[in-house]
């Protein structure tokens, strides 16, 4: 077999996030079948917008204020795309691999007019290319796309390509082929504890440094499972699992507390790892007996941790245990403050006073809480956000993320706004934390924006403030002035202790 070489071109946000298991999970398969791998990652490039990244949510009042100059990460301050076209050049790769999200697509769309002059293979993973890869493979640079899991449909293309074989009959493979898309069957979902471990040894070592409530920790991600139980209309986890239903597999797995045992050790020995971030969707979706042991498993690393789940999830007991063993904070999913409108649209069936009681368990036990919310859904009013803005005034939380809904490609909803007229078919929203991608009639785009920059504010401060708060939804001179004070009087009474011990 020649050499055969993989780029890898991770089209992130700004400051976002740990380094992507997925392409440590790629790099460590195609290592060990003897190919080699490099990386493009845009997550350190100043020239963009806030786009995806952190400093919205702190313009924006959802994180505590952090800097990363004490631990000494600096920005890129080149050009994103020469570099892209210098790292091909020096490199030479055989293949370039992407994998994307919908919110991350424009960056990837950029630079892959970068790699047009090159002439080299692109294959195009992800979510997004799951779910709408006619949209990603009517762009000229992309010859394939993978649908689904990705591990084995890489590997193969790698073997068939460097063979110089026909790779055009891989499973999961959609590609072009003259006028006409191939489009072949999915393949069986791997079995994730028979992984490799992610290696993140293409990451640069900023990558690991991340802001959890103002400090700066060197973090390390670990996946403990794949996919998600649950049914909400605004995520395309039910679709993924509805896709490979049809394929006879469930795709919803958990790994098995010995093997996250492994991968935390080695992690957390090969890194140095200060923070451990869990990746799954629905972290305390496990069963008692499973929790034990997750408890007994985590004990020996004494490591602060984060987790997402959702409230019904939470126990006095649980809640207790974790804050035992390290945990630092904790992410639940709200979504909406209205019952009925989050039950009948979100198809979330959880009580308002189930989040009320998860909130102040969690707060007994000191972990503190992000509140994570969505407003600008389809048919919701300024009234129905408000009731989500109330119910966070009944909750115990630290910070309170307010996200503008995006239609997903391969989400319920995305049909829903599709069929209404509220975004054309091939939308793409470019960005959770700036775009609007809603035209409804009832509210406009403004305002929802409005609303964003002002839902913290809302929701904590007393409501004599409140004429001011809606003032400060205009971006006016007056209103970006108005915010601004709001703002530092905000920053000062509850970011300026940190309540909950590190």
């Amino acid at each position: 077999m020649s050499e055969f070489k993989v780029l890898f071109m991770y089209p992130n946000g700004k400051l976002m996030n740990p380094p992507a298991i997925s392409i440590g999970l790629f790099t460590a398969l195609l290592q060990q079948n003897g190919f080699e791998v490099d990386l493009f990652d845009t997550t350190l490039y100043a020239e963009r917008d806030k786009i995806g990244s952190d400093d919205a949510k702190l313009e924006n009042l959802q994180v505590r204020p952090f800097s990363y100059t004490d631990r000494g990460v600096k920005l890129k301050e080149t050009s994103m795309a020469k570099d892209f076209a210098s790292k091909i050049e020096e490199f030479r790769p055989n293949l370039i691999a992407v994998s994307v999200l919908e919110s991350t697509y424009p960056t990837a769309v950029s630079l892959l007019k970068v790699a047009e002059g090159f002439n080299i293979p692109v294959i195009v993973g992800g979510v997004f290319a799951t779910f709408a890869p006619e949209i990603i493979l009517s762009n000229k640079s992309v010859n394939m796309v993978c649908i689904g899991e990705g591990e084995e449909t890489l590997v193969e293309v790698c073997r068939k390509m460097a063979a110089r074989e026909d790779y055009s009959g891989v499973e999961n493979l959609w590609l072009k082929n003259g006028s006409r898309i191939i489009k072949n069957k999915m393949r069986g979902l791997v079995d994730i504890n028979r992984q490799p471990i992610p290696d993140f040894s293409i990451f640069e070592q900023e990558r690991f440094l991340r802001p959890m409530a103002g400090k700066i920790y060197k973090t390390v991600p670990i996946e403990t499972d794949r996919g998600c139980p649950f049914q909400c209309t605004f995520c395309n986890s039910p679709s993924t699992a509805r896709l490979y239903r049809e394929n006879k597999s469930t795709f919803f797995r958990k790994k098995k507390m010995s093997r996250i045992q492994v991968e935390l050790r080695h992690q957390v020995k090969r890194w140095d790892a200060e923070y451990i971030y869990f990746t799954s969707d629905t972290f305390l979706s496990v069963n008692d007996e499973e929790f034990e042991k997750f408890i007994e498993v985590y004990s020996e690393f004494k490591l602060p941790f984060w987790l997402q789940s959702r409230a019904e999830t939470v126990t006095e007991y649980r809640a207790r245990r974790l804050k035992e063993i390290g945990c630092h904070r904790i992410s639940i999913g709200l979504e909406h403050g209205n019952e009925e409108f989050r039950k009948r649209v979100l198809r979330k069936n959880f009580d308002n006073q189930e989040m009320i009681k998860a909130s102040n368990i969690l707060a007994d036990a000191g972990i503190p809480v992000t509140v994570n919310n969505i407003i600008g859904f389809p048919d919701e009013t300024r009234e129905l956000i408000f009731d989500t803005i109330e119910l966070n005034r009944q909750l115990v939380f630290d910070t309170a993320n307010a996200a503008v809904f995006a239609p997903f490609h391969g989400t319920y909803l995305h049909k829903y706004c599709v069929d209404k007229g509220y975004i054309s078919s091939d939308y793409n929203p470019g960005s959770l934390n700036v775009d609007v991608s809603l035209n409804m009639p009832q509210i406009s785009r403004d305002e929802i924006k409005g609303l964003r920059r002002t839902f913290a504010l809302y929701a904590r401060m007393p409501k004599e403030y409140w004429p001011r708060i809606e003032r400060a939804e205009k971006f006016d001179e007056e209103g970006n002035r108005i915010f601004e004070e709001l703002k530092n009087i905000y920053q000062k009474t509850y970011f300026k202790v940190d309540n909950f011990s590190d």
